[in-house]
């Protein structure tokens, strides 16, 4: 334990020890006798005489009805006054003497020499044998001194250290002239009588703060005491005398406060008080008592004239009590509000739809987190967030998911907890959605000509622009075109072959619809060119250039191919033909491409055959002379 001031410890001792000349005063009832009196309330009954020599009684047997006895208090007896333990809160640990600490529980009498540890967010309130009632808030180390009663006088003497943290009390009248009750601190000490007060010593145990809200407490270091009135407080620090008193500041106002409260986290605001830096904030159980705030349930200082709380309080009816704090650390007047709480069960959270999802179905299914004690749930859908005009109000057993079919559009929905007895608790936030379903896939249809493919569909609703794919396999796994298009027709050059494409629509915010059906076209082979035919001795020799894997060759008189004289297939860009009698003719190739699919002939070539003269003819024209 901190060592006080020496200033300090002798006041201790002389508020502590009674002056020998102080006398209580006995009224006398009939049938009174001094050694009676003795018997009842002396140490030593035998010390009645002296009672009698002090009183100058002649006749010790029979006293005068209501007449004051002087007794000096050295001579009354001195009884054990124990402090009970009526509620505790949180982690609070005591021990006795040089005992091991162990948990504090309500109904534990102390008896003097125990210390106190309450840890952070709890509290433990005593009943003292005087009736006075004191809150050890949260982190403070308090320990318990002289607790005695002087027999049946009424008459309490209390000694208390409070070396770190915070008191608060209410104390019960100190009768004289031995009553008294007294609270140590490292800087100063605080006689009380009959008083509301609180003291508050800082961590360091370096400065104390005293507020007094009724009656007068003296505080009392470096030789100096100031005598604190209710309104008032003061602030001591080590080596230096209490500060004059300075009036506290007004509680704040309760205007605003609510009285019920349908919504965690638990939240208060309140209007500023003038001069204030910051605020105590306290919530304690039941109703607005002197007796409510034995128990602190939720203890916090904020800078902002509010607060919002994270811990979840079961429902009932509490106490919320705020005041204001000084430039010196000084915390004014309280302002107790009653207030009930009934948030639980809490609302459910909402999992699906999300905030600004939207849906590609008009089957929407709702889900969400089981809220705690909810027996079920009320689920709201409308096309609003004012839940007004097209509301839908499902009233649900205590189960996690919904199904509803919904238009296309704008939506909102939350949903509340219910009850055991079917009563409907606060609303989640709603949540916005939309259910739009993506593009269908287009009709569509697709043609080819030599050397492209036109490709041809439908409007598809809401769709922007289009995207097709085009490759060698139905299953298009590895796309050889992929293009986008506003219109709804696109033209794609492409060699000869078989080829699979489908098409889907796409929205504005890139959303793609599903693809229709991969469907084929066949590209047939371009028309052969620089066809060449030269005329042999027996037989005519055709080349070309192209791409097809077999050509069809043919042969005619006339020009437009009527009547093919010859029509012969071959696999490679040639061809040889018999020669045909002597005359003109005419030749050209077409390509057969993918499952016999033929492209154009090309130009037709003209061949003329010249008739060849007989050898004898030959032989005759070169001998005649």
């Amino acid at each position: 334990m901190r060592t006080m001031s020496l200033p300090a410890t002798l006041l201790v001792a002389s508020l502590a020890i009674p002056a020998q000349a102080a006398d209580w005063l006995y009224l006398t009832i009939p049938g009174d006798t001094l050694s009676q009196i003795g018997q009842t309330y002396l140490k030593n009954m035998r010390d009645w005489p002296r009672v009698q020599a002090v009183n100058s009684v002649s006749i010790p047997e029979h006293l005068p009805v209501n007449t004051r006895i002087k007794i000096p208090v050295e001579l009354l007896k001195v009884t054990p006054a124990p402090v009970t333990v009526t509620a505790v809160t949180g982690n609070v640990r005591y021990k006795s003497g040089d005992g091991p600490f162990q948990a504090l529980a309500a109904g534990t009498q102390l008896n003097g020499g125990e210390n106190v540890l309450s840890g952070p967010r709890s509290s433990v309130a005593y009943r003292f044998a005087d009736g006075t009632a004191l809150t050890q808030q949260a982190s403070s180390k308090l320990s318990f001194g002289r607790l005695a009663a002087y027999g049946k006088t009424g008459m309490v003497s209390t000694e208390l250290s409070l070396d770190s943290g915070r008191l608060e009390a209410r104390a019960g009248k100190q009768l004289a002239p031995a009553g008294g009750f007294k609270v140590r601190t490292p800087v100063a000490v605080a006689g009380l009588r009959g008083t509301d007060f609180r003291l508050n010593v800082s961590e360091d145990g370096k400065t104390l703060r005293n507020e007094v809200l009724e009656g007068v407490v003296a505080v009392a270091a470096e030789g100096r005491e100031v005598s604190v009135a209710g309104g008032y407080g003061t602030v001591a620090e080590a080596g230096k005398p209490p500060e004059p008193p300075r009036r506290l500041l007004a509680a704040p106002a309760a205007a605003g406060l609510d009285a019920l409260i349908e919504r965690l986290p638990l939240s208060f605001a309140w209007q500023p008080v003038d001069g204030a830096g910051a605020y105590r904030a306290q919530v304690a159980p039941g109703v607005a008592t002197e007796a409510a705030f034995a128990e602190v349930l939720l203890d916090d200082v904020t800078k902002e004239a509010g607060i919002t709380w994270q811990d979840n309080l079961p429902d009932g009816k509490y106490v919320l009590r705020i005041r204001a704090i000084d430039s010196a650390g000084l915390e004014g007047a309280n302002r107790d509000h009653a207030f009930e709480l009934d948030a639980l069960p809490l609302p459910p959270a909402l999992l699906a739809p999300a905030l600004g999802e939207r849906r590609y179905r008009h089957a929407v299914e709702f889900s969400w987190a089981a809220a705690a004690e909810a027996q079920g749930y009320v689920l709201q859908i409308a096309p609003t967030p004012e839940f007004g005009d097209g509301l839908i109000e499902r009233r649900l057993a205590a189960v996690t998911r919904h199904g509803e079919t919904l238009a296309e559009g704008d939506w909102h929905w939350r949903a509340a907890s219910l009850d055991a007895a079917g009563k409907l608790h606060v609303w989640s936030p709603h949540r916005a959605f939309r259910v739009q379903p993506l593009p269908n896939p287009p009709a569509a249809r697709a043609s080819a000509a030599a050397g492209q493919a036109q490709f041809v569909w439908s409007e598809a609703r809401g769709a922007a622009r289009y995207g097709l794919e085009l490759g060698a396999t139905a299953n298009l796994s590895a796309p050889q075109v992929k293009q986008e298009t506003a219109a709804t027709t696109l033209a794609v050059p492409l060699k000869s072959g078989k080829y699979y494409w489908r098409v889907r629509g796409i929205e504005r915010d890139g959303q793609s619809g599903a693809w229709g059906a991969a469907s084929p076209v066949i590209v047939p082979p371009e028309a052969p060119a620089d066809l060449v035919v030269q005329v042999g001795d027996d037989r005519l020799q055709a080349s070309w250039k192209g791409e097809a894997a077999t050509y069809l060759v043919e042969l005619s008189r006339d020009t437009g191919f009527a009547q093919p004289l010859l029509s012969q297939q071959v696999n490679e860009i040639r061809a040889t033909l018999p020669k045909p009698d002597a005359g003109d003719y005419w030749l050209r190739v077409k390509g057969v491409g993918a499952e016999g699919v033929e492209g154009p002939f090309s130009q037709p070539v003209a061949v003329r055959v010249e008739a060849v003269a007989p050898w004898w003819l030959l032989l005759l024209l070169l001998l005649v002379p």
